[in-house]
């Protein structure tokens, strides 16, 4: 038989249908990301498999590189859905609040627990059978949680000898690759007015409008991580159309805002992934909070963990000695800024000021987070006298750096306060700090629990308190767009306006105009076929 007809004959034949374990998918993801010449055409023909199929994969490429290639998760093709699902979701939050409570957690616990919340959701038909217990701990890998705070409190008068042991550690890498973290809770829209903030601050409710913030930066202040940012909707209405892997940050949801120790582990293993491809070993020093915990599948090869001392991290994490107070100033000077400007237009147009939404939230955490200086972080890490090298002298410099730098701040923010139209507020100081008490896990009680499962899961999706913005109707934006192109042709102010400007001008109403034009063709077509029923395309 010819080459030709052989050829023929194989093309005739149904392909047969290939699925990628995750395994593979990790593979794959890992071909594209070294090698970045390889197209997605080309990926297809060495794993068997469709190009859009390989497209599919890429968009969660953070995803699949995160997978740890030891564990049975990785020899499977697709994931099944929990069986009870409120009872799981019950758990999950159960088991968060107990490791932040250092309560001990033991089979016998976790069973009381799964039963006592199916009779909360009237599930009849389930049992915590030892199978459904097994399955959940590995789901949630719980065979190896350490409880870190179980160590026993370090007094004050042993900091320098913890120092101490911190430089002796910290010596073996270079600075660069010497790393801190820590999260910090943020009212993320919070005027700074003594009227509005009592309502979250009276510790009787819980605030919905506050979200957890994860920071990352190495010794020297040359390198700051992307943020980690965790708040209570999967798909608020701000981020609607917006996809979340091109977000400024790591975005992250959950029904609280809080961390959990699986958003720990998705952060570490990035982090680990990302060193890995640089070819570095980095130290990373975090506080012993126990959602602060190693699952047994994450498996870290690039990053070594230090756990500090307990009650010691006001003294020795750098984090704490003034990078988040750096960052919540800056993000309360962005805030206040928008604030003024909003009221003052409001006044002009004599409508009320435009809210702040979740999208403003992620704008002011990364502006503020890339204002916080090298030097700022660099002082920051000297101040708490862990790093080898640096004498007390340095150590009293970078203390009276840092304490110019917030005072500047302060005033900053204390000039901004005062254009705002409150009677009440708060003094700069007060407001930098007002959300310091918060604690990236709050403690839930069990009845709280009940009711966060079942809110509706629309509740969950989109904010139930965010106001929809008012949009108008794109004949409307093509008149406003061709009255601004004149006035800005034609007016005094065309000498302070560049061609590239106008332009841009030019080219929205342009896509305005198209799209107009496409929804004016499809509109005909619907009413042409909504008169003529009986002229079907076949």
């Amino acid at each position: 038989m010819s080459e030709k007809r052989k050829a023929v004959q194989t093309l005739s034949q149904p392909r047969k249908r290939v699925t990628l374990t995750k395994a593979q998918k990790y593979q794959l993801c890992l071909d594209y990301q070294k090698k970045p010449r390889l197209t997605q055409e080309q990926l297809a023909i060495q794993y068997g498999i469709k190009q859009n199929t390989v497209s599919d994969i890429l968009k969660n490429k953070d995803k699949w590189l995160l997978l740890d290639l030891d564990s049975e998760e990785s020899k499977k093709q697709r994931e099944r859905p929990v069986q009870f699902p409120e009872v799981e979701e019950a758990m999950t939050l159960w088991v968060t609040n107990a490791l932040e409570a250092d309560l001990v957690i033991n089979t016998d616990i976790l069973r009381e627990k799964a039963e006592f919340f199916a009779r909360s959701f009237e599930v009849n038909n389930f049992k915590a059978s030892n199978g459904w217990i097994s399955n959940f701990k590995k789901r949630h890998n719980m065979k190896e949680y350490v409880k870190w705070g179980e160590a026993a409190s370090a007094p004050l008068e042993t900091l320098n000898e913890e120092r101490q042991k911190l430089r002796e550690i910290i010596k073996d890498y270079d600075l660069n690759d010497v790393f801190n973290c820590d999260e910090t809770g943020l009212y993320w829209d919070l005027e700074p007015s003594k009227t509005l903030a009592r309502g979250p601050l009276s510790g009787k409710k819980k605030s919905k409008k506050r979200v957890t913030i994860l920071l990352t930066c190495n010794a020297t202040g040359t390198e700051k991580l992307t943020p980690f940012f965790i708040h209570t909707s999967k798909n608020p209405r701000a981020l609607k159309g917006k996809k979340k892997d091109d977000l400024p940050v790591n975005y992250y949801w959950n029904k609280t805002a809080w961390m959990q120790v699986s958003i720990w582990n998705d952060y570490l293993k990035k982090l680990d992934t990302k060193m890995r491809l640089q070819n570095r070993k980095i130290l990373l020093l975090v506080d012993n909070a126990p959602v602060h915990i190693t699952n047994e599948n994450t498996q870290l090869t690039n990053v070594t963990l230090h756990f500090l001392p307990p009650n010691t991290t006001s003294h020795l994490q750098p984090c704490d000695a003034g990078i988040i107070n750096s960052f919540k100033a800056k993000y309360r000077k962005l805030l206040v800024k928008n604030r003024v400007e909003a009221y003052e237009i409001s006044q002009q147009l004599n409508k009320g000021a435009d809210s702040l939404n979740i999208h403003d939230a992620i704008v002011f955490c990364t502006n503020a987070w890339n204002a916080v200086t090298q030097e700022t972080i660099y002082n920051c890490w000297k101040h708490t006298g862990i790093l080898p090298l640096v004498n007390q002298e340095e150590v009293d410099e970078s203390v009276n750096q840092l304490g110019e730098d917030n005072q500047v701040e302060r005033e900053e923010i204390q000039f901004l306060i005062d254009q705002l139209p409150f009677d009440d507020h708060m003094d700069a100081d007060e407001f930098i700090h007002v959300d310091d008490h918060l604690k990236s896990n709050e403690g839930l009680t069990d009845e709280e629990i009940i009711s966060l499962v079942n809110l509706d899961k629309n509740e969950l999706e989109v904010e139930s308190d965010e106001e929809i913005p008012s949009v108008i109707s794109k004949v409307q934006a093509l008149n406003d767009l061709d009255d601004l192109v004149m006035f800005f042709k034609y007016s005094s102010l065309n000498n302070s306006i560049n061609q590239s400007e106008l332009n841009t001008l030019q080219k929205l109403r342009h896509e305005v105009l198209r799209s107009h034009i496409t929804d004016l063709k499809q509109a005909t077509l619907d009413s042409y076929f909504t008169s003529n029923p009986n002229n079907v395309i076949i």
